[in-house]
């Protein structure tokens, strides 16, 4: 779901309140004397008998025959009742129809209560009234439409929100209420089309429909309303573009529609009509084109919310005409320019400016800091540089302020200026000053009321400043990825409030001090966390895809990330004192010594990450009591004995422990014999001898070791032949050939002098290798020999150790036949040297990928004139592509994929480089357009320019390059027709992907001339039309994904499509809408198709027969739909089918007992049948979440949001699911015994349905169950205790007034107490388990990923977000 657009406290002139208490006091003041009448006593008297719980309102009542003395009666001077007023009394049961039989009532408040049933129709068409406020309770079914022949009604106001209504909204209803003039029908279920015969009479009318799912365009005839002044219809399935009537509606103050599918352009001509706009919410959809010139003339506007959509163009200057401005949110669109065009000085209003996330260039306009109003200030992640002016210190208010990832320069300049910000609560200014030093000056003593500082990915050298030890309100500190050096300070505990710590990916040396140990917000979860709950005034955005939300400080966990450091000694004792830490990660040091015993204290862990360092010992037996640990990784270590079993280690990858060959489990290769089994509750110590082991990315070797084992057979002498001198395999983070004894030394090495170390080249025959064996083959012996080499070697391979400092750069003066060096996925930092041909006129390849080098690209490698591969992705560089480089005439693989490259690519200098097969600059920073001269690069077999913020049209000479595999453009700005690039010359390209950029026009016919094509993705862009009979000609497509676009015609789009026999996934969602699902018998293709997915399409009709011919399908995404009728019998026939979602329907009757006897769902082993390598390129789930195999996905069935009624059959216990969401239904009975029995869940929602009795105690045994909902059910009982049930809010039980819980607001008796099994009582687990309910994997730098779990929490669905893509 996407997060919900920001709302004005602006909207409290809109509110209307006529149950105010002032107003009710005044009205008691007044009443009359006259008594009220039996017949009307007797009305409120069955009202009342049809509530199941009064809260005492009966005994107020029964105290006086006069109704008109009544607790919330009051009468008018007659002694009739005129107005009910029962406002959040607890309430429940069914409103009485007897309410009609009050002639004089005018208004009826039962707002904020737990009522259910359905809203009689005859209180909306009473005769008398006039104000109708049932809110906020669980009333469900349809509202009915009022007869023709019924006459005028007086209702003015019906406020309907916050309940369950369902069926589409009536609509000749209120040509009855000509007085009408607010109805107030948001957050509720209602589907169809929005009516538009609302406002025919009324003076002035105000309309909420928001949080619903109405569907279709937004009605034409909505213009007719002269006198709308607030429309909400945001958070629906609203499609097409804005009408042209609407903006008839000239009164309009408030216009929301966010987070819906409308598109097209916003009309600057229109728009000016609507000149007492106030607030503008279309935020969350696809319009693109510019911000209309025209916008400075609404000189009303308050507030501007248009993120995420697809905007493009430069802010027009007017805009800063619009002097009322307190809110501008244009985050996440492709707006680009300088924003030196606004002049901000005339918008004294202002407070909220969030440009994030888009192509803004040059520098902060000074006019900004004129804002002296200004609280909120995000421009990260646009091309801003400079540095930062005196005059931002105007900005006395601003609390939040995100500079992150732009290219600003002088760090030291921007703290001294920052300091003077006393509000500031919130600087996030990673990704900028690039190489620059980390400030010491204690002169920075500013700061006094930060609570979040983020300064990462900076590659900042020095040490960690003293000045950090004067924040003393800081909860937030993330300093990873730069080259910061040295110890952490001792101060570092007296910062009470620090909670989230991320240092990780620096250089920071010795050992983790006890200091760090005694922090007071990791030490207890008891401690308050004084965490500000509007620290983050805008969303926080996290991970390189910047899409984990985090609105408040106390939203992150209680994190200590020391990664990828130099750290050594031992982890100390006192660790176990942090109990209320959630994750850590100390991977990738050197630690040694044990595991302490005391982390079996930390019972809050979720996170454990002591990957590749030198620890010894056994794995702790009782960690398998941190029940709560989610992801845990000791790989590659000098661990010994056996694998922990039961608890979480039950769920925990062969991987998590890989690179101990002293370890024993089941799971890995060395079982445990006896005697280890006997030792997994004991410590055990072992000789700190290290064995080979890779790091995480895998490694490329060229040619073969010369260090095979003796190298004396006949075999030997060929390897040496090959002349190759690689430790590639050698023990990761030791000397090679150290001369105090050779890498059994165990010290760390570093090439800055390699002539101290066997690591040369000497004027002899001979070079001095080394032999390494691996641990499985018993060799104990594991010390250097001689091998003899003929000739000097070429060739150096030591990728994939964890050699560290600054490369070499004269050594390679001296090595005048060296050919290849491989130093690949290492810590090397500082800059790439340029000398390595220098004596070498020979050298070929070059790969330094994966390390930490930095600065830009030497000018001196052009004068490699030999050089073929040039690889350095994955590390710190930056500026742009040096014009010497082309010099390198003989590259035919160039790859910088993953760095911080901007500028544009000059066509007049990339023609240089003919022999160029492969070129990788992916994931940079790059602009402008593909040179046309690319048509030149006529050997070029792969281009990968993805994610980039590259612009322009395709050139339309691309055709040219005949031998193109793969064309990777996705996540960029590109547009434009496709059709004016041929690709029917291209006849070896294999993969075109053009995912998330903004083309138009319709899928070009020369791309079905691509007859080895395998995979195509042309998802997320703005194309149209149907689909040709001319893909038939990719007889090897397996992979097709077109969601997101317009495509029109599903019927003729699977008629064609089904001739595509290898096809294997298709993703066809969010087009086609409205249509109806093709029930044709005659599609009978698919016989391989694996994916399906169909969602958001708003198709009518039934689930077709034919899917049940799709043998091999194992994944069916149907949601959000109009599909009715039942779940077809023979949906158990697809054998193979472990995914289903068809939630968001119109599916009706009881769910099938077939589909609890699918064989996939039934079988933990559904992994074994799963192809891994379905996807040809990664599916997205998004922009940002991607799954590169099936096996990341869980079993999931997800029927929410139907209409299924009767009972959950029993046989729902033989499943073997991780997600089941059978909530917003009719669902009826109770919750089954047996659903206890899925030991792998870990989301059950059954909430908003009609459910009775206990919840089953035994559920408390589910030991993954992350999340849990019954909400709004008719639930009684105890809510069981112990094990996950101990960490479910309170929300999850709502709504259930017969529950009882310390947790709730009933308390159970002791007779309830009784009723509780034992089982339920046992007291398993604290907190929550986060196994990740999609399989994302865990990675440093990020939190953790439980992206999918925590947007599941906050909607309490399970939907995906997006459709596949």
């Amino acid at each position: 779901m996407k997060p919900h657009s920001s709302r004005s406290n602006k909207t409290s002139r809109f509110r209307i309140n006529f149950f105010d208490p002032a107003f009710v006091l005044l009205l008691t003041f007044i009443s009359p004397v006259n008594s009220c009448t039996e017949q009307e006593r007797h009305s409120l008297l069955r009202f009342l008998a049809g509530l199941s719980q009064d809260s005492g309102l009966a005994a107020s009542w029964q105290n006086s025959t006069d109704c008109c003395t009544w607790e919330g009666i009051i009468c008018g001077e007659d002694g009739a009742v005129t107005e009910i007023s029962l406002a959040s009394r607890g309430l429940q049961g069914r409103i009485s129809l007897s309410l009609r039989e009050l002639t004089s009532l005018s208004r009826l408040n039962l707002s904020y209560n737990l009522l259910s049933g359905g809203l009689p129709s005859e209180l909306i068409s009473t005769s008398s009234i006039v104000v109708l406020d049932v809110s906020f309770n669980r009333l469900d079914g349809e509202l009915q439409e009022l007869n023709s022949s019924s006459p005028e009604r007086p209702l003015q106001v019906l406020n309907i929100s916050s309940n369950l209504f369902t069926g589409a909204f009536p609509s000749t209803t209120w040509e009855k209420t000509s007085s009408l003039f607010a109805i107030n029908a948001s957050n509720n279920s209602f589907t169809g089309y929005i009516p538009s015969t609302f406002c025919i009479s009324s003076s002035s009318f105000v309309l909420d429909l928001s949080y619903n799912q109405f569907s279709g365009n937004i009605p034409h005839g909505i213009g007719k309303c002269c006198s709308l002044r607030m429309l909400k219809v945001g958070h629906n399935n609203i499609i097409g573009t804005l009408p042209y009537d609407l903006f008839s509606a000239i009164s309009l103050e408030y216009l929301s529609f966010a987070n819906n599918g409308l598109q097209g352009t916003i009309n600057g001509a229109l728009i000016i009509k609507l000149r007492n706009l106030v607030f503008v919410d279309l935020g969350w959809n696809r319009f693109s084109g510019k911000i209309p010139d025209s916008i400075g003339q609404l000189k009303k506007l308050e507030e501007l919310h248009m993120c995420s959509n697809n905007l493009s163009g430069e802010l027009p200057s007017s805009l800063g005409e619009c002097t009322n401005l307190v809110t501008i949110n244009l985050r996440s669109n492709k707006l680009e320019g300088e924003l030196a065009k606004v002049n901000f000085s005339n918008l004294p209003n202002l407070k909220k400016i969030d440009f994030g996330s888009n192509n803004f260039t040059g520098t902060i306009p000074e006019s900004i800091y004129s804002c002296s109003n200004l609280t909120w200030l995000r421009l990260s992640s646009n091309r801003l540089h400079g540095q930062l002016t005196k005059n931002i210190g105007n900005l006395k208010f601003i609390t939040f302020l995100s500079l992150s990832y732009n290219n600003f320069t002088n760090i030291t300049n921007t703290l001294h200026i920052l300091k003077s910000l006393r509000n500031l609560n919130v600087l996030l200014i990673g990704g900028n000053f690039k190489n620059e030093a980390m400030p010491q000056d204690e002169a920075i003593n500013g700061f006094e009321n930060i609570l979040c500082l983020a300064i990462e990915d900076c590659a900042l050298s020095g040490k960690i400043p003293n000045w950090f030890s004067k924040l003393r309100n800081l909860q937030i500190l993330v300093l990873h990825n730069n080259q910061l050096n040295g110890p952490i300070p001792t101060w570092t505990s007296s910062l009470k409030f620090l909670k989230y710590v991320d240092i990780s990916n620096n250089n920071l040396t010795g050992e983790i001090p006890a200091g760090l140990m005694e922090m007071a917000m990791l030490k207890s979860d008891k401690v308050a966390d004084n965490s500000d709950p509007i620290a983050f005034p805008l969303p926080v955005y996290a991970g390189a895809c910047l899409c984990f939300q985090y609105h408040t400080a106390t939203a992150l966990p209680k994190m200590l990330n020391l990664g990828n450091n130099k750290f050594t000694g031992a982890i100390p004792m006192e660790i176990g004192e942090l109990k209320a830490l959630v994750s850590l990660n100390l991977s990738f040091n050197n630690l040694n010594s044990e595991i302490p015993q005391s982390m079996n204290n930390l019972k809050n862990l979720m996170v454990l990450d002591l990957s590749y360092n030198h620890l010894t010992g056994a794995i702790p037996p009782a960690l398998m009591n941190l029940h709560f640990l989610s992801k845990f990784n000791v790989s590659y270590n000098d661990l010994e004995g056996p694998v922990p079993i039961g608890g979480q280690f039950s769920t925990f990858p062969s991987s998590s422990f890989a690179g101990n060959p002293k370890l024993c489990s089941p799971m890995l290769l060395h079982h445990c014999n006896s005697a280890e089994e006997d030792l997994s509750s004991s410590n055990s110590t072992k000789d700190p001898s290290r064995f080979g082991r890779r790091r995480r990315f895998g490694t490329t070797t060229y040619g073969h070791s010369c260090v095979d084992g003796g190298g004396g057979g006949s075999a030997g002498r060929r390897a040496m032949a090959r002349l190759v001198f690689n430790v590639a395999e050698a023990p990761v983070g030791f000397g090679v050939g150290v001369g105090v004894g050779g890498w059994m030394t165990g010290e760390p090495m570093s090439l800055t002098n390699m002539s101290r170390t066997r690591v040369h080249f000497p004027s002899g025959p001979t070079i001095v290798g080394l032999m390494k064996e691996k641990a499985h083959n018993g060799t104990k012996n594991m010390g250097r020999i001689q091998v003899v080499i003929p000739f000097r070697p070429h060739v150096l391979n030591i990728s994939s150790n964890r050699f560290t400092g600054d490369f070499p750069s004269t050594t390679w003066e001296k090595m005048r036949n060296l050919v290849v060096i491989n130093a690949s996925n290492n810590s090397f930092t500082g800059y790439i040297p340029s000398s390595f041909c220098i004596s070498s006129p020979s050298f070929t390849v070059l790969d330094l990928s994966y390390n930490r080098f930095s600065g830009n690209i030497p000018p001196g490698i052009g004068n490699c004139s030999a050089l073929k591969m040039f690889k350095a992705g994955y590390n710190n560089i930056s500026g742009t592509l040096p014009d010497e480089l082309f010099d390198a005439i003989s590259l035919e693989y160039l790859s910088f994929p993953n760095n911080g490259l901007q500028g544009r690519i000059d066509g007049t200098h990339l023609i240089k480089l003919k022999n160029l097969a492969t070129l990788d600059l992916r994931w940079n920073q790059l602009t402008g357009k593909i040179p046309d001269s690319i048509n030149q690069l006529k050997q070029l077999e792969e281009l990968h320019l993805c994610s980039n913020m590259m612009s322009g049209e395709l050139p339309g000479k691309l055709g040219s390059c005949t031998n193109l595999k793969v064309i990777d453009l996705k996540h960029n700005n590109f547009y434009g027709d496709l059709g004016k690039v041929d690709f029917s010359a291209l006849h070896n390209l294999r993969i075109l992907d053009l995912y998330l950029n903004n083309f138009t026009g319709t899928i070009p016919v020369s791309i079905y001339s691509c007859r080895n094509l395998k995979a195509l993705r042309l998802s997320a862009n703005h194309l149209h039309g149907e689909l040709s009979s001319g893909i038939i000609n990719l007889k090897y497509l397996s992979f097709l994904s077109l969601a997101n676009n317009n495509f029109t015609n599903i019927t003729n789009a699977l008629q064609v499509l089904k001739s595509c026999r290898t096809m294997t996934t298709l993703l066809i969602g969010r087009n086609f809408r409205g249509e109806i699902m093709p029930q044709d018998e005659n599609i009978d293709g698919f016989g391989n198709l694996q994916v399906l997915d169909i969602s958001g399409c708003l198709l009518s009709g039934n689930i077709p027969q034919w899917i049940s011919r799709l043998k091999n399908l194992k994944m069916l995404i149907l949601s959000a739909n109009r599909p009715t009728g039942p779940i077809p019998g023979w949906i158990n026939s697809l054998n193979l089918l472990f995914f289903i979602d068809m939630s968001d329907n119109r599916l009706t009757e009881e769910i099938p007992i077939n589909l609890m006897n699918m064989t996939m769902l039934r079988s933990e082993k559904y992994v074994t049948h799963v192809d891994p390598r379905v996807f040809e390129i990664p599916v997205y789930n998004g922009p940002s979440l991607q799954y590169r195999a099936l096996t990341a996905f869980p079993t999931l069935l997800n029927l929410s949001y139907n209409s299924f009624t009767g009972e959950i059959s029993p046989i729902i216990g033989q499943l073997e699911v991780h997600v089941l969401d059978f909530s917003f239904n009719n669902l009826s009975g109770k919750i089954p015994q047996s659903i206890c029995n899925l030991t792998n869940l870990q989301v059950l929602h059954l909430s908003n349905n009609h459910l009775t009795d206990a919840i089953p105690p035994g559920l408390s045994n589910l030991h993954f169950l992350s999340a849990f909902n019954v909400s709004n059910n008719d639930l009684e009982g105890p809510i069981p205790t112990g094990g996950q049930f101990d960490t479910f809010p309170d929300s999850s039980f709502r709504g259930n007034p017969k529950i009882c819980s310390p947790i709730v607001a009933r308390r159970c008796n002791s007779t309830e107490e009784a009723l509780t099994s034992p089982i339920s009582t046992k007291q398993y687990i604290d907190k929550t388990v986060f196994v990740i309910a999609f399989g994302v994997s865990f990675g440093v730098g990020v939190v953790y990923d439980q992206i999918v779990v925590s947007r599941f929490l906050q909607s309490l669905r399970l939907r995906l977000v997006c459709p596949l893509e």
